[in-house]
């Protein structure tokens, strides 16, 4: 799930007080177990009926967070390839043709920040990603 960019600023420091998403992940299939959703106070908090319901919606959101994983994974496997091969490889080529050693440090300076800022957007999705599981499973799952 990808956060709107209009949000990107509104979720980036805003962690979702309620949710401790843990999961486990399976060495070979990379299949997900959600171990715990909720925080433990939170959890504390349900009744019995709840706690059904709970145990249900961690079974049922694995899929979606083995994908959310798997497409930030892409996002810092993308803008690590595409830094080194244009950024830094722009700037190897500018320092070929200037032999200004400049240019090579500015240049991987300027793709460290890139990165940071690709982190950034993972981070934002991430919580943003985690509330609207939580706004699903207070919608749906308790009465």
């Amino acid at each position: 799930m990808n956060i709107p960019f209009n949000q990107f600023f509104k979720y980036l420091f805003k962690h979702n007080p309620n949710v401790n998403l843990k999961f486990k992940e399976e060495r070979f299939s990379g299949d997900i177990e959600v171990s715990q959703f909720l925080t433990n106070k939170k959890e504390r908090e349900l009744n019995s009926e709840e706690k059904e319901s709970y145990k249900m919606f961690m079974n049922q959101i694995g899929d979606s967070v083995r994908d959310q994983r798997r497409v930030n994974n892409l996002y810092r496997f993308i803008s690590i390839i595409a830094f080194l091969a244009l950024i830094i490889g722009l700037g190897f080529f500018m320092w070929l043709s200037s032999g200004n050693n400049w240019v090579i440090i500015g240049a991987a300076y300027y793709s460290f920040f890139a990165y940071l800022l690709v982190e950034a957007y993972i981070e934002a999705s991430s919580h943003y990603f985690e509330n609207q599981l939580y706004k699903t499973f207070n919608e749906k799952y308790l009465i």
